[in-house]
């Protein structure tokens, strides 16, 4: 696209009669043609501020959409299957499975799109934005409000089964605010190859009426030939994604192949009462199994309800320099900081060599431990620590799995300090470091762990170092000095 070509303003495409509608924000006279005769007839087009009923209007390569921030507003000019797509590159089976063939260098900045949920309701596949096929779109400083089903969907196409690959999508300095917490995702993710959020804010989003896959962003892949790989999160905020079952960030690799899936980083980022932090979906893995490489990075979760990380079965995850906060301390229904490993539809899920560094964790009450181990094979704990645990501060649970693959072994535990932060809180927080438990229940456990080591820890006054009488065995070679 030209930068130095001349905008094409879109009023210049609607009658006269109906610019003073518009520009009150009253109008409902149907913009969708002169938008798009707009945008067919030129790369750069301008929305000047006003609003604009529209019902689908179709995106093309090189063009540049931009307006006045949010006081330019496209809106869902209906409840019709005509407004199902209110922005879009491709739809049904348009494009090829060959990214060489996507539609591509599309700049969209600086406007409003609105959904209108409130007045109309839910709607699973009604987006305000519908990516398919496309490589180097930038999205910035957009509003997206009020959205039926997704707010943003970077997809494979609208039917289902059709294999299309994006490439190089930015959304940056963007606000996806559900309005009302009837609605899908904030942003969906079905097929990128290096994708980065930057600086964008979710808020007010969440179906309490769905049970799964419903967040601000959520990975998930229908098919081995979907790839989502490279992605990066940054200096994003997360607020008040807590109907149940909802996640901050949902990461999904059931249909990890051939290095299709992995790589992905979320750094400076703030999750504030969310129910889940960053919830993950796993198939189970071994020490050879393709990795994942999660990497959570100086972030910070106030409030979750239920778990700020579950790492889950995922390979190679790392979560260093983050802090898990209750306010007030001890306050909540309960749930662990850090989750590894699950036992799902009976079968067990071993997060394989995590690495957990560097964290700060207070006035957790959990429901496990504030870091709650399930199953962990390749664990290095180190360098974090544990201030007022309503609990213990690092949990093994011996459940049976149904499979009998649940499994925690070489495991590292050293440099971490427990403490309570004033003496008179001896007698009110049951503060341990080291615990088992059986069905997310403290228990009188007796676990040995091969090929493991706990050394140089500093669990202080007032802490218990083993809870309940509990038995934990290292069974490795200690360090020398």
């Amino acid at each position: 696209m030209s930068s130095s070509s001349q905008a094409l303003n879109v009023l210049d495409f609607i009658p006269k009669a109906e610019h003073a509608a518009i520009r009150s924000g009253k109008s409902s006279y149907d913009c969708t043609k002169g938008i798009q005769a707009a945008i067919d007839a030129g790369d750069r087009v301008w929305l000047p501020a006003g609003t604009y009923p529209v019902t689908q209007i179709n995106l093309k390569s090189d063009v540049e959409l931009y307006g006045e921030g949010a006081s330019s507003e496209l809106t869902a000019y209906d409840q019709s299957l005509a407004c199902e797509f209110m922005l879009v590159t491709y739809v049904r089976d348009g494009g090829t499975s060959n990214p060489a063939d996507n539609m591509r260098n599309i700049h969209l900045h600086d406007f409003k799109l609105n959904g209108r949920v409130a007045e109309f309701g839910y709607m699973q596949y009604f987006y305000l934005l519908a990516v398919n096929a496309t490589s180097d779109l930038t999205v910035e400083r957009m509003v997206f409000y009020g959205f039926r089903g997704d707010g943003m969907y970077v997809g494979s196409g609208t039917l289902h089964d059709t294999e299309r690959h994006n490439e190089r999508i930015v959304v940056r300095g963007c606000t996806f605010d559900g309005a009302v917490k009837d609605n899908r995702n904030g942003l969906s993710i079905i097929d990128c190859d290096h994708l980065s959020v930057d600086d964008c804010v979710f808020k007010n989003i969440g179906n309490a009426k769905l049970s799964s896959s419903v967040g601000a962003i959520d990975f998930e892949p229908d098919h081995d030939w979907g790839i989502y790989r490279n992605i990066s999160i940054t200096r994003c905020i997360f607020i008040d994604i807590d109907s149940v079952n909802t996640a901050g960030i949902t990461f999904f690799n059931g249909h990890q192949k051939n290095g299709n899936i992995h790589t992905w980083v979320v750094s400076d980022c703030e999750f504030d009462n969310c129910y889940w932090g960053i919830d993950t979906s796993a198939k189970p893995k071994t020490e050879s199994s393709e990795p994942d490489y999660l990497t959570v990075l100086n972030c910070r979760f106030t409030n979750s309800v239920r778990v700020d990380i579950s790492v889950g079965g995922l390979s190679m995850a790392q979560v260093s320099g983050c802090i898990f906060a209750r306010t007030p301390p001890g306050s909540g229904p309960g749930g662990d900081a850090i989750r590894l490993g699950a036992i799902a539809a009976k079968t067990s899920r071993n997060a394989i060599k995590p690495i957990i560094t560097g964290n700060h964790f207070v006035g957790i009450r959990p429901q496990i431990g504030a870091i709650g181990i399930l199953g962990a094979i390749g664990l290095v704990c180190a360098g974090n620590v544990f201030v007022d645990i309503y609990g213990s501060c690092i949990n093994f649970a011996e459940d049976a799995s149904p499979d009998g693959e649940r499994k925690i072994a070489q495991i590292v535990i050293s440099g971490n300090v427990a403490r309570l932060s004033s003496a008179t809180l001896t007698r009110a927080i049951p503060m341990s470091f080291l615990s088992t438990s059986n069905r997310l229940r403290i228990t009188k456990g007796d676990l040995a762990f091969d090929k493991s080591f706990e050394y140089d820890n500093d669990v202080q006054s007032g802490v218990t170092k083993i809870a309940d009488g509990a038995v934990t065995q290292f069974l490795g070679v200690g360090p020398t000095s």
